[in-house]
């Protein structure tokens, strides 16, 4: 079942649902967009830390430096990262930062300019850095080094683009993880199920390990899915 699927079985949005849904595009804020249920184990763990962080920039102006993807996947990020690894990021944020303290390189790739230039003054003169403006969606891949990466994070547009560029540059041992790989056709963020379909045709033909994460993500009030390829912890 596709997420359009899900939505279309769903029936119309009232204002009781968009209180326990958040969105047309849930059965409630514990189903991700494919309809699963987000387990008793990481509602308990990662759902408080999921309000606080969804809380605190509107009550105070102050953004926690942490990837907005699964708090579990983070968890499992920062045990496999090393001050060796090299990152490529396709879309950008308080994750540039973490992975900049986690890492010894990152290549991240940015195309909204007002998030780009708040995100530059965030980084300042982080020496591990290169923090690239993509123009287009051309531009969006190009400007990625044409080199060999242990984590490929698609958190941004053009995520088919991504996905297929991210298949052909993974170092032996690295990772991709595809954020939001519940989602849908979208004009932004691009064709999902087809990057999806990518990925796991991928990890099928190399033998390469897969876990999906339906989880809490920080900021959100609501669980989502996201797919990773490769090594594990």
């Amino acid at each position: 079942m596709t997420s359009s699927d899900v939505r279309a079985s769903l029936g119309p949005m009232t204002p009781l649902r968009k209180i326990y849904a958040g969105s047309e595009t849930r059965k409630t804020r514990l189903h991700d967009e494919l309809g699963t249920l987000v387990p008793l184990g990481r509602l308990l763990r990662n759902g408080p830390h999921a309000v606080v962080t969804g809380a605190a920039p509107v009550l105070f102006g102050w953004r926690q430096e942490l990837p907005w993807i699964s708090y579990d996947a983070r968890k499992d990020l920062a045990r496999v990262l090393t001050p060796r690894s090299k990152v490529l990021e396709f879309g950008s944020g308080m994750s540039t930062m973490w992975y900049s303290r986690h890492t010894g390189s990152v290549v991240s790739i940015e195309d909204y300019r007002p998030w780009f230039d708040l995100v530059s003054a965030r980084i300042g003169k982080l020496g591990n850095v290169d923090y690239c403006f993509a123009a287009d969606r051309a531009a969006y891949v190009a400007l990625a080094p044409d080199q060999r990466y242990d984590l490929i994070m698609i958190d941004g547009s053009h995520r088919d683009d991504c996905v297929r560029f991210a298949i052909e540059h993974l170092a032996p041992g690295g990772i991709i993880y595809l954020d939001n790989s519940d989602k849908g056709l979208d004009e932004t963020t691009g064709n999902l199920p087809e990057a999806q379909r990518l990925l796991l045709a991928f990890a099928e033909r190399e033998g390469l390990p897969v876990c999906e994460f339906t989880d809490f993500a920080p900021t959100q009030l609501h669980v989502q899915r996201g797919l990773w390829i490769g090594r594990r912890p």
